[in-house]
């Protein structure tokens, strides 16, 4: 294909007609594109760039034009820069209108060895310099208060924070930033629920405190959590009442900061700060990059913002791990409540977590106690099978999720539903159902091939019944956020018959909402559901269950990571069964999330 003169840089939209129209690629940006998934637009990105470096000779422009796609791809894949060799600087520096070193203008930056598209390099570098100063800043509230409402909230009844939560709490609200690090079932979310408790006590008003997550799911969650603990105190005070009734609703931090639908992106920005003194955001892991840009942005200069979230977990897809980079901020809850490592099997869990989460692999194998099928198997602690019997686990997975004449019962009732929603005595038994079915789940690190989350979830299906419809008591997942139905990306429900009022019946899906039991119509929403016997690692995150079954890929897969086998285990509270070959797992535990980042080194 020919090779043409560039007509300056093209939208996005373009790529393809462009690409098609030629230019031709130099081996080392094709050979990129096939083993690194570098898209059209960004391939055809690199090339105009290339185009615009003057006075280079044919083979160092094509390696000018393989830095820019290998930068591209490093983004891609969560990095925030490239580091570069000694004759990558020199060949950069041949390029002075389009690659200076800070404070730079150019569209890339080449920070000591570091090279960074412009904008990327401008986001961190604001990041970094306003999470500095809001950490340097005290808090509006004196110590010495502070220290006396968490003592008057612990002597208040269940649930009271631990010492190791109650100092977390004093040290995030001693400054303007404050950030929170833990494990699962550290008890993230009583800290959480005492940071609120403690700021309404120190003069906010319910409305004056944002609660937030970056998903909808979590949100939900955090919402949820926090109201049932505080209908549950045992000798709830005056302020505690009032919160109870005055609750703000927590929000997806998009939502919080006005996103917008279409190309432009986060819409907030410092000209029109958000209307809160306290900002909370739980699974503060998730937020990548530029998202934390526009929440800080949108800050009031005198807001408190706490971050609570787990740094040893995924960090965001989008690139940036700005949460595990505020490591040197951060306090850590280290006592875990999920297992009981009293009883061996929650000893065991912990030992994997643990050793999954410090890069022992060898520790983590020894770990999985190996058995020869589905019958041998005790479903307490963590025990391994050979992926020989994949199919089998699956059959033993379904008829255990579905044995008992109870179970039968619920999933053959038919709900009655009217306007929509599901009267109280419904709505105790889907609770009573989802809350059987949430027992075990099947994680999977892929969608695709037969290890992976789709093959799990047909396999499933067809032992269900199959078909082309989901059928009663299959549990289904949200795919994207319906903001009129209040309804979010995770959010778990399951299959029922329904009987509307003057209509015969049918099979819905029922999700729980803040509204309450609601009743979905699945043919009008067929692109937003799916099955979710068997979910990715990455949509489990912050769920718990029982019983996990992690099926590990037959393939070297580069998704396998430390972090995220961390994540799937530590879902667990009593049995941890992995069926794949245990070098799959060695290998995984042994390869860390490979993020490069300036920021730590910023702060």
């Amino acid at each position: 294909m020919r090779r043409q003169a560039s007509p300056g840089l093209l939208p996005t939209g373009t790529a393809r007609q462009a690409i098609a129209a030629g230019p031709a690629y130099p081996p080392g940006l094709v050979e990129l594109a096939r083993t690194s998934d570098l898209d059209e637009s960004s391939a055809y990105l690199a090339w105009q760039v290339a185009q615009l470096a003057s006075g280079l000779s044919p083979g160092e422009r094509d390696a000018f034009m393989l830095l820019v796609g290998r930068l591209l791809v490093a983004q891609a894949l969560g990095s925030t820069r490239l580091t570069t060799t000694e004759d990558e600087h020199a060949l950069l520096a041949k390029l002075p209108d389009l690659v200076q070193g800070p404070p730079a203008k150019t569209p890339l930056v080449l920070d000591e060895n570091s090279l960074y598209t412009q904008r990327a390099y401008a986001c961190e570098t604001r990041v970094a310099l306003r999470l500095v100063r809001a950490h340097q800043r005290p808090s509006p509230f004196a110590s010495a208060a502070i220290a006396s409402v968490l003592d008057e909230i612990a002597t208040r009844g269940a649930p009271v924070p631990s010492d190791e939560q109650k100092a977390a709490a004093a040290v995030a609200l001693g400054r303007h930033l404050g950030v929170i690090s833990g494990g699962p079932g550290t008890g993230k979310s009583t800290t959480a629920l005492t940071l609120v408790r403690c700021l309404v006590r120190l003069g906010l008003a319910p409305a004056d405190i944002a609660l937030c997550a970056p998903t909808g799911k979590a949100a939900g969650r955090l919402e949820e959590d926090l109201r049932t603990r505080l209908g549950a105190l045992e000798d709830p005070a005056e302020a505690d009442r009032a919160l109870l009734a005055d609750l703000p609703n927590a929000q997806t931090l998009h939502r919080l900061l006005g996103a917008s639908r279409g190309p432009g992106g986060v819409l907030r920005g410092a000209r029109e700060p958000l209307p809160f003194r306290a900002v909370i955001v739980d699974e503060s892991s998730m937020i990548d990059l530029g998202l934390m840009d526009a929440l800080l942005a949108a800050l009031l200069d005198d807001a408190l913002l706490v971050l609570l979230g787990d740094a040893d977990q995924l960090p965001s897809i989008a690139a940036g791990a700005v949460f595990r980079d505020l490591g040197r901020f951060a306090v850590r809850l280290e006592r875990g409540y999920r297992t009981d490592v009293a009883r061996p099997e929650g000893r065991q869990i912990a030992e994997l977590a643990m050793a999954v989460r410090t890069g022992h692999s060898q520790d983590a194998a020894q770990l999985c106690a190996l058995r020869s099928g589905p019958a041998a198997l005790t479903r307490l602690g963590v025990e391994q099978v050979e992926p020989e019997h994949h199919d089998d686990l699956l059959r033993d997975y379904h008829g255990r999720m579905f044995e008992g004449a109870g179970v039968a019962a619920l999933i053959d009732h038919v709900y009655e539903e009217k306007g929509g929603l599901f009267a109280a005595e419904e709505a105790r038994r889907l609770d009573a159902l989802v809350a059987h079915l949430a027992r075990m789940r099947v994680l999977a690190i892929t969608r695709g091939r037969t290890t992976g989350v789709d093959h799990s979830n047909a396999f499933l299906h067809a032992l269900h019944g199959g078909g082309p419809s989901f059928l009663p008591g299959e549990p289904i997942m949200m795919l994207r956020n319906d903001y009129e139905r209040d309804l979010w990306n995770g959010d778990q429900g399951v299959a029922v018959r329904v009987r509307r009022p003057g209509q015969p019946v049918t099979v819905a899906v029922a999700f729980r909402s803040r509204k309450g039991w609601l009743a979905v119509d699945a043919r009008g929403m067929a692109a937003a559901l799916d099955l979710g016997f068997a979910l990715t690692v990455h949509k489990s995150q912050g769920s718990e269950f029982d019983e996990v079954l992690l099926i590990l890929p037959d393939f070297a897969c580069p998704l396998l990571t430390r972090e995220l086998l961390y994540t799937a285990v530590s879902r667990a509270r009593r049995s941890v069964i992995v069926c794949g070959a245990l070098d799959q797992l060695r290998a995984g535990v042994a390869t860390g999330e490979s993020r490069s980042s300036g920021l730590a080194a910023r702060l």
